[in-house]
């Protein structure tokens, strides 16, 4: 089966945009959008991808961020500076990685500016992002304004069990350590730092005061300790859940795609087959792997020469948007 590139930017950026619309919509964000009910939504990653692919939707990124500036309380700061971090890390097949850091500070000054409690952007290394692009932003931040559009998140949605415990365990690393362990079963510090993006000493320091109070049991392997939860029902019920939501990487799952949104909205990229295969060809690995955990095959680059890897591999990325979109 092929596809044309026409048609795989269509379908590609529609699907992109419609996960974004029902994870936000899961949120409190007023759409005609089915809400996210069958992943974890994680927050962070999400706000990071919804600027990046902003300007393809920007009543998707007014009203996501109209929602910030309500319920910033919610945001884990230093994870989502330690996120964005992985987004502007350099890519081989791309010139300039998918987010810029001019965007984060467009979008902290709007904050500020409206929201009742300030933050800062921090310090991060610029690759000279597209002056066009930053211009079409910074004329949305200015002309942005609260529409009134959103409406306070409903905790018990189960799509929206990051931020039920962030209600009940604090807006810091307990909550991305439990979901770890909830849906992983177990995990050393170190694999559950690397997944969940935080420092791995912290992460290390929870685990032990968690073992000594009995809500994990720690077992060793190769003299290196492994946590699981203890009594994992029980906790399930205590905050009102029956089965955990599927779970994914969306840090990573939001990366790759937006990678391959920033190659298609710019030259010489978006008008070539030849060269979108040869960077998907750098994408495979990323993509095998997201794929993996959707039960979806990717096509190996081996046997595809020069631009015959386009169709197989577009229709690849499709075939992961349409999963991660299905309702329940």
């Amino acid at each position: 089966m092929e596809i044309s590139l026409k048609e795989f930017k269509k379908k590609f950026y529609n699907a992109l945009l419609e996960i974004h619309w029902k994870h936000w919509t899961a949120l409190g964000v007023a759409s005609h959008v089915k809400p996210e009910k069958t992943w974890i939504i994680d927050l962070e990653p999400l706000i990071i991808s919804t600027l990046t692919i902003g300007l393809q939707d920007k009543r998707l990124l007014s009203s996501s961020i109209e929602w910030l500036i309500k319920n910033g309380e919610w945001i884990n700061l230093s994870r989502l500076k330690r996120i964005v971090k992985v987004f502007l890390e350099r890519f081989p097949g791309l010139k300039e990685p998918p987010f810029s850091p001019e965007i984060l500070e467009l979008f902290v000054d709007t904050y500020n500016k409206t929201a009742p409690n300030k933050i800062t952007s921090g310090k991060f290394d610029s690759y000279g992002s597209e002056k066009n692009v930053i211009n079409e932003y910074k004329n949305f931040f200015d002309a942005f304004k609260v529409r009134n559009v959103t409406t306070e998140p409903k905790l018990r949605h189960s799509s929206l069990l990051q931020l039920l415990l962030r209600s009940i365990l604090g807006v810091d690393a307990r909550t991305e350590i439990l979901i770890y362990l909830l849906v992983k079963e177990s995990g050393n510090s170190n694999s559950i730092a690397k997944e969940i993006f935080y420092n791995q000493k912290n992460v290390y320091t929870i685990l032990e005061r968690w073992s000594r109070a009995q809500m994990v049991i720690k077992i060793f392997e190769q003299k290196i300790p492994r946590y699981s939860i203890n009594r994992k029902k029980e906790l399930l019920h205590a905050i009102g859940l029956k089965e955990i939501p599927k779970y994914l990487n969306w840090t990573k799952t939001f990366l790759f795609l937006d990678r391959l949104a920033k190659a298609l909205s710019i030259s010489p990229w978006c008008d070539d087959e030849y060269l979108l295969s040869s960077l998907f060809r750098d994408l495979f690995i990323e993509g095998k792997s997201i794929g993996k955990s959707l039960n979806i095959n990717i096509p190996e680059p081996f046997y595809y020469l020069g631009k015959q890897y386009f169709s197989p591999f577009a229709l690849g990325v499709l075939n992961i948007l349409k999963e991660l979109s299905k309702g329940d």
